[in-house]
């Protein structure tokens, strides 16, 4: 089914002892994941587990062990920070073979419109041992191509995988290309109930670009949130001060920030958010410029505590930008401060750095916070990813978003309430009908955009089957565990009627399967653990799969686990150093060494020749320090940077544009010529550039539009005058 995924985990368990065991098996799940079935085989009888409240399974397990039967309980352990499952199998017989089934439910994370993609994790499957893997595809949008993990075989819309678990050195992934529509909705009838009518819409939001967007600087507060701590020293805080830099000039004109530091204890820039202003931005460079890692522990609550203490003005939004690569003191404490204090219109967004950064934390306090979240292995990639959640911050955004479902429906929607979606992202919005007239050809959702209301018309494609529900289930159980109520007892007791229902494993729900033995198990049980590692921090849930994996692995599950583990090492790629392009060589030069006439009267010719040439002789974060808070370049900036005198850099200058323009658009040439390497960085700052260059172009007479047009112009006029002057 489109945008969720259905997986089967077969395992067999051999117990070559000569007494009974209890087998204490932990499966740790990536995130949003759920068992959501058990059945065991033995000796041919096939054992399937119910679903009932955590409490009442545990009993009936203690008394079928105390019986003699063997017994199977399955329970999501009480750890807030870990997926995990605690699988129980009482009173295993020995000399006996025992093969469990174990079924979960996730939704999706896409790639990109019309690309997704589902990964197995590696750490799910035995070490030795024999693996047979299948991935049946199912998509509502037209397939194109499959693409999956090295040694697959596709047949069709199928992915088959066979061989021994040694050959696996990373997860089994498949990738499906497909048409995509722009938006769709599926409307699953009910198997055993007609009356259930059970919905997924897959909603791409995008709003067009209007000239008001063109010259738009909304007003909002950012507060970056930077970690300080002893483990930052080196190259981590060195390209953190400069995204930093890179951040605070990227700024709208019209918007308040500052910069908190913290470790053991906090450094504010200002004691709260300022305006941003000219003189402003100078003290936050020189701020800047005296960050170390100097502050000790790492301890977040404190300085997001600090932030929320101080109220929100409405009309300035609040962004907060976190920038860490430790462990914190108190993660559930710090998740839960979010939870309970980000505005309604307020995000948090968040960057881990380094291999040992909480991904668990990073994870749950931009989950608690409605925004994003990055991770680098290597410090060198921090300037990029961080300018890269910054712009994602920026994009707009649709409020107020509701479905046009019918009229006199009892409907369990989830979100219940749509949150706040950027524009050009996916979301997914399930809902269940109960006792509904048929849902016809098309859904709509109406919500406001940047421009105002707007109103969707969804198309809906209708098939019978029982699984969407219980996505529909587990969305809404993972909005009242995650959510601000899921502490009362309401939450609690509408987790248990869904996960009795629906039969999901829940916090407060364990599946249970008893298997009454002819003749009972006696004598004393010897109790075996085994653990998985957790799965790696960036899995990607995949759609319209159901995935069959079977492992045989005898040998592993029983006996000693002495805690090794068998590490890959992968090589990070190796990043290439920047090398001035060739029309930037002139700007270095050395004397001869003969020191005779010729080669000195030459040189002073070359060095004449330079000073009417423009050059750069600094790296594009001096270019970007240069830039006035309104977003423009002065003339002499424009000719320091450029190595020209204010006259040559004028000189091409058309007599309609004003100075400050022209001088904008020479530096912008400056960058894109010069650098265009890293423009994924300073890219941001030049964004905000053009956006000063249409406002001075609009004082002209120009509408929006024409001035942008203009404006782009502009930029390749002095983008020619360069290179001509160059060459």
């Amino acid at each position: 089914v489109d945008d969720c995924v259905s997986v089967n985990l077969q395992q067999e368990y051999n117990n070559a002892s000569d007494y009974p065991v209890e087998v204490g098996y932990c499966l740790t799940l990536p995130r949003n994941t759920v068992v959501s079935g058990f059945v065991a085989t033995s000796e041919g009888r096939r054992i399937k587990a119910i679903v009932k409240e955590k409490e009442e399974a545990e009993k009936q397990y203690e008394d079928a062990i105390a019986s003699g039967n063997t017994a199977y309980l399955v329970e999501r352990t009480l750890k807030e920070d870990q997926n995990e499952f605690n699988i129980n199998i009482g009173n295993f017989e020995p000399h006996k073979t025992i093969i469990v089934e174990i079924s979960f439910l996730c939704p999706i994370s896409n790639e990109s419109r019309g690309k997704r993609s589902y990964r197995f994790p590696l750490e799910l499957l035995p070490k030795e041992g024999t693996i047979s893997y299948t991935c049946e595809v199912f998509s509502s949008s037209t397939v194109t191509r499959i693409e999956a993990t090295a040694g697959t075989t596709v047949e069709g819309h199928q992915v088959i995988w066979k061989g021994n678990a040694s050959a696996l050195l990373s997860d089994l992934s498949v990738s499906i290309l497909t048409e995509e529509k722009e938006h769709h909705a599926i409307v699953e009838t009910d198997i055993d109930d007609p009356r259930l009518q059970s919905v997924m819409i897959t909603h791409y939001p995008c709003a067009p670009e209007t000239e008001e967007d063109l010259i738009a600087q909304p007003q909002l507060e950012y507060v970056f949130v930077v970690d300080r701590s002893g483990s930052m020293e080196g190259k981590s805080i060195e390209y953190t001060k400069k995204a930093l830099n890179i951040l605070i000039h990227a700024l709208p004109p019209e918007s308040k920030f500052n910069i908190v530091g913290f470790g053991s204890s906090v450094d504010n820039l200002f004691p709260s958010s300022v305006t941003y202003t000219e003189e402003n931005l100078n003290k936050a460079k020189q701020h800047i410029t005296s960050i170390s890692a100097n502050l000790g522990g790492t301890d977040l609550l404190k300085p997001l505590r600090g932030i929320f203490s101080t109220p929100m003005d409405p009309a300035y939004p609040r962004l907060i930008f976190v920038l860490t690569d430790g462990e914190v003191e108190d993660r559930n404490g710090t998740i839960a401060e979010v939870k309970r204090s980000i505005e309604d219109n307020g995000r948090l967004y968040a960057l881990g750095i380094g291999r040992d950064v909480d991904k668990k934390l990073v994870q749950g306090i931009c989950d608690a916070g409605r925004g994003n979240y990055e991770f680098v292995q290597s410090a060198d990639d921090i300037e990029k990813v961080v300018i890269s959640l910054f712009e994602r911050s920026q994009v707009a955004q649709f409020h107020s978003l509701c479905v046009g479902w019918p009229t006199s429906t009892d409907v369990t929607q989830s979100p219940s309430v749509i949150p706040r979606i950027e524009n050009n992202s996916r979301h997914v919005i399930y809902a269940v009908l109960e006792n509904s007239p048929p849902i016809g050809e098309t859904l709509n959702i109406t919500g406001i955009g940047p421009s105002g209301p707007v109103v969707w018309d969804i198309k809906v494609t209708h098939h019978k089957g029982n699984t969407i529900k219980r996505f529909v289930a587990l969305s809404r159980i993972r909005d009242l565990q995650e959510g601000k109520k899921s502490g009362n007892t309401g939450a609690k007791s509408e987790i248990i009627q869904l996960g009795i229902k629906y039969q999901l494993a829940t916090k407060h729900t364990s599946f249970i399967a008893i298997d009454e033995l002819n003749n009972p198990v006696t004598g004393t049980l010897k109790l075996v653990k085994y653990k998985h590692k957790p799965p790696p921090p960036q899995v990607d849930l995949s759609y319209g799969l159901r995935c069959c994996c079977t492992s045989c692995c005898r040998a592993t599950y029983f006996g000693s686990d002495d805690g090794s583990d068998d590490v890959i090492q992968q090589k990070q790629p190796q990043h290439r150093q920047q090398q001035q392009p060739s029309c930037c060589r002139a700007a270095y030069f050395s004397a001869s060494d003969d020191g005779s006439d010729d080669d000195i009267q030459q040189q002073q010719q070359q060095q004449q020749q330079q000073q009417q040439r423009p050059g750069v002789s600094v790296g594009y974060e001096y270019i970007v320090s240069k830039q006035q808070f309104t977003g423009g370049w002065d003339l002499n900036s424009a000719s320091q940077l450029s190595n020209l005198t204010p006259e040559q850099v004028n000189q091409n200058k058309p007599q309609h544009v004003s100075e400050n323009a022209w001088t904008t658009a020479f530096v912008i040439a400056l960058l894109e010529n010069f650098f265009i390497s890293t423009k994924s960085i300073w890219g941001v700052v030049t964004k905000k550039a053009k956006t000063f260059m249409i406002r001075e172009l609009t004082k002209g007479g120009l509408d929006t539009r024409s001035a942008s047009t203009e404006a782009d112009n502009i930029i390749k006029l002095a983008t020619d005058f360069i290179i001509l002057s160059v060459h």
